[in-house]
């Protein structure tokens, strides 16, 4: 009874403001499901403009609901899609940082074994500072370290038989990105050089790969917490055109291509029942900096 009057205080507000809901158990529906907050203010500035009093808004052209929601639907499916080519990128960081750390820390341990070396040096730097000033200690990441080797998963049936505890390779495979990427900035700064040059086309200082990064973790964040993507902009371009422009940057070029292929062909499909969004649309994925 509660649900029903909530409902019926909501669209009545929305049809005054000059929202047409055709279909009232579709809005009762999905806003339930997936939020009424989520679908119906998150992108609100790209349906709605203020009145010239400002106490109200009312709609830029005639709207329906049920375009509201198939954009909200819209920025759910890219957003999917930039997730999993992100997952790409993190499998690619994860092998190349596991392999030069496997090589590196091998070399370091044979000049410990130098019967003149005093002390014996860790593989792993003590502490590494951030430009943001954030500093990331070498035993937080040992500590986590020592907790996966404690409870890691085996990635095929044997495997703690054949090998008795998990290698560097496995470790690094369980970490979270987060902890992958303290891992690698804690590394000498050959290796992080060696990392950088398997990963990237083109030669990248760490302070840019530290920029290329919080961008790429400033997406993820807002992705993980559902927030909508499509008319949000960092630096002045649509967070959609940066992430994939960095993408453009990997050696691995599968997670961009598999982007750009599949984003288009969910823009494509969306513009056939809602054509006059294309000029938005191409400033979201194809424009440069403003």
């Amino acid at each position: 009874m509660i649900n029903d009057l909530l409902s019926e205080i909501r669209i009545d507000f929305w049809r005054d403001i000059g929202l047409i809901i055709n279909d009232e158990q579709l809005f009762d529906r999905v806003t339930a499901n997936y939020g009424y907050h989520e679908i119906m203010y998150q992108n609100i500035d790209h349906f709605f403009i203020e009145t010239n009093d400002d106490d109200f808004i009312k709609p830029k052209r005639k709207t329906t609901f049920e375009e509201v929601y198939d954009f909200y639907c819209l920025d759910q499916h890219i957003k999917n899609v930039m997730m999993i080519s992100l997952q790409l990128f993190e499998q690619s960081f994860k092998v190349a940082l596991a392999e030069t750390a496997l090589i590196e820390n091998g070399k370091n341990f044979t000049r410990n074994l130098n019967p003149r070396t005093i002390h014996q040096r860790q593989f792993l730097n003590e502490k590494y500072q951030l430009k943001d000033g954030r500093v990331i200690h070498r035993g937080d990441v040992k500590a986590r370290m020592r907790h996966i080797k404690q409870n890691y998963l085996e990635p095929y049936e044997g495997y703690t038989e054949a090998h008795g505890e998990a290698g560097i390779g496995l470790i690094i495979k369980e970490m979270s990105f987060g902890v992958a990427t303290n891992y690698f900035f804690l590394m000498p700064i050959k290796a992080k050089k060696i990392v950088l040059t398997r990963v990237f086309k083109e030669k990248i200082t760490l302070r840019q790969f530290e920029e290329w990064l919080n961008e790429i973790k400033y997406f993820q964040r807002r992705a993980a917490h559902n927030f909508s993507l499509l008319i949000i902009k960092e630096k002045r371009q649509f967070l959609y055109k940066l992430v994939l422009n960095n993408l453009h940057q990997l050696a691995n070029q599968e997670p961009c291509e598999l982007a750009e292929e599949r984003i288009n062909k969910i823009v494509q499909d969306y513009l056939t029942k809602y054509p006059i969004e294309k000029d938005f649309l191409n400033k979201v994925f194809m424009e440069k900096k403003d």
